[in-house]
Parts: C-alpha cells; sequence; structure tokens
C-alpha cells in the first residue's frame, strides 16, 4: 500500500509595478522565482504513533510576488502538511511548510510532494518521500531549520541564529558531534550530549568572518538517529566598513563644499553636519537605505537637479562607495 502526497499550485500571475517606468514609459515587469532546495524526504525508520516533523522551504529568489497553492493528497492520515491551501510570498520573502509522519502499522510509506507555482522558469518542483514504521524502540532527531542565513554582516562583526534540535523517537538521542566545514562559523554547545524523548536543545549559531566575501558553508550532525548525519546549510556575507572619514567626507570636500558648506540649504562639511539634514527636505541620510537617501538620489540625479550643480557629476564607483557606506549604517567612522 502506498500513500501519495501532492502539493498543487495552479495560480499564475505576474505582478506590474506601474511607479518604476523606463524613459519610454513602459511599465517594468517584476517576476518571482521559486526556490526549493529539497528533492526528498526520508524518515528512514520511525515507530508507530511517533510523529517526525521535517521542513521543507519554498523561498520566492525573484522580484514579482510568487502566487500559488498547497494541496496535499493521500490514501491515509499518516503524511500531515502544514500549512496548506493558497498563499502569496513577496520577493524574498520564505514559506516554511511542515511534513508530519506518523506511521499508524509496521510498513513502508512511499509518496510525492509537487509543488507548482507561476514563476515561469521553474513552474515545478517534485520532492519524493518516504517512511517506515516500526515497532521497535528508535532514537530521532527532527532539526528545526535545516538551512541558515546570516545575511550581510561587517568584517571583525559577528551575527547569530538559532536552530532546536529535538528528540522525537522513543528512546534516548546521542548528539555525538557537530561539526563546521568553515572556521567562520561556530556553536554554543559541546559534544557529546544526549536527550531524552521528547526533550530538546536550543541551538546559538555564530557567524563571525574576519574577511570580506560569501561564506557558503554546513553544519554536519551526527548521532544515532536513523536520519544522521543531519546536515544544516549556512550562508553568510562580509564587507569591508567603508570609512566615512577616508572615502566618503572627502567626496564632499572636493566636489560639494562650494555650496554645502555654509549655505546651501546642506551643510557638508562634517559627519554631524550632514546627518542633521536640511530643515526644508528632511534627512540627507537614511542609514541602512543608501537607494532612497536624499543623498544619494540628489548625486544621481533622480530628484531634483543632478549635484554637484554646475560642476562634473560623481563618478558611477564614487556614488557606489558612498551608497554603501549608508547600506551599512551610515557610521561616524
Amino acid at each position: 500500500m502506498k500513500n501519495l502526497i501532492r502539493i498543487f499550485i495552479g495560480a499564475t500571475s505576474l505582478l506590474i509595478v506601474l511607479g518604476s517606468c523606463s524613459d519610454m514609459g513602459e511599465p517594468e515587469v517584476l517576476l518571482p522565482q521559486m526556490h526549493v532546495e529539497t528533492t526528498s524526504i526520508d524518515y528512514s525508520t520511525v515507530t508507530i504513533g511517533s510523529p517526525q516533523i521535517r521542513q521543507i522551504q519554498i523561498i520566492n529568489s525573484g522580484e514579482g510576488q510568487l502566487n500559488g497553492e498547497l494541496t496535499l493528497i493521500q490514501d491515509s492520515s499518516v503524511y500531515g502538511l502544514q500549512p496548506h491551501g493558497t498563499f502569496a510570498l513577496l520577493a524574498d520573502d520564505t514559506l516554511n511548510a511542515e511534513l508530519t509522519f506518523t506511521p499508524s502499522a509496521e510498513f513502508t510509506y512511499v509518496g510525492q510532494i509537487l509543488i507548482s507555482s507561476d514563476d515561469l522558469g521553474n513552474p515545478e518542483h517534485v520532492i519524493g518521500v518516504t517512511g517506515e514504521g516500526t515497532a521497535l524502540p528508535v532514537p530521532a532527531l527532527t532539526v528545526s531549520n535545516t538551512s541558515l542565513n546570516f545575511g550581510t554582516i561587517l568584517t571583525d562583526n559577528s551575527s547569530q541564529e538559532q536552530i532546536t534540535l529535538s528528540s522525537t523517537g522513543n528512546d534516548t538521542l546521542l548528539i555525538s558531534s557537530m561539526d563546521f566545514d568553515l572556521g567562520v562559523y561556530s556553536v554554543d554547545i559541546i559534544t557529546p550530549f544526549e536527550l531524552i524523548p521528547g526533550a530538546s536543545q536550543l541551538l546559538t549559531i555564530t557567524f563571525q568572518p574576519d574577511a570580506a566575501g560569501t561564506f557558503n558553508g554546513d553544519m554536519t550532525i551526527v548521532s544515532n538517529s536513523p536520519s544522521t548525519p543531519d546536515v544544516v546549510s549556512l550562508s553568510g556575507e562580509a564587507e569591508v566598513p567603508v570609512s566615512y572619514a577616508g572615502a566618503v567626507q572627502p567626496v564632499w570636500n572636493a566636489s560639494c563644499g562650494g555650496c554645502h558648506g555654509s549655505n546651501g540649504g546642506l551643510n557638508l562639511t562634517s559627519y554631524s553636519n550632514l546627518m542633521a539634514g536640511t530643515s526644508s527636505n528632511g534627512p540627507a541620510v537614511t542609514p541602512g537605505d543608501g537607494a532612497n537617501s536624499l543623498i544619494v538620489r540628489r548625486i544621481n540625479g533622480t530628484t531634483g537637479g543632478l549635484m554637484p550643480q554646475g560642476g562634473t557629476a560623481l563618478s558611477a564607483s564614487t556614488i557606489a562607495t558612498i551608497e554603501t557606506w549608508i547600506n551599512q549604517g551610515a557610521l561616524d567612522n
């Protein structure tokens, strides 16, 4: 006897943003992009009546809204899916679905998850599912999240994310090791340690890069669970901080001081004067949002006249440096 699980997404749509147009007045079409890393879920051996949970992440890595529907089809009730029904994901959003396997007999249950979407380049994604019920005591490990993204931080800083290890079998779970393939990642718990059935352990993972770059790695958890080794994907980026004193203030001094010294509505002679903004237009800098900061829009010429007014336009690389400084928090460094 086989149990079939399908997730069907039947909506198709494109998000058209009229507020962003080319010089010809044509609207920009923002397309969704579905990303699902999981291609198979193997619960291995699970004690009858003991639920096991696995996560499925559906990520919209495109620029437009991703629309869809999750539907579970099966012959019995050994599998359960949450959430289900229609959903919509904005750009960069993630849907965390949980698939639960609760075997009711000593039997191998095979199923399939079909994920369909309105991503024109990847409309379908298939995940094979299998699990076996047993009456024997079995330790089991459930990891709350199989991937962690630490975002972008500055070098020599650190970022932390948490996951939970749960003992979801009916025998004592032994975590024998937790290893990283990159030295920029570490965990706050020392192995080995044990978890009795029903117990859990919160882990704090730290990302601390000492150089700029992209750091994609794995945390490998070895235990006496049938699922071992369990792997958690890790990703993070590090940037060298842009110095205001060394890279930004010299631009104002060389190109803007003539108009924005003691007059011009915005004083660019120092960090504190810049951050004070103007009485008429408000803040010139929005920390963390370089593209929408007034000072960037002015030197790009997208708001008001192109600055420096009457002078040579700043180079693309100079503007990018200023925008990066703002994105990094507009530090007084």
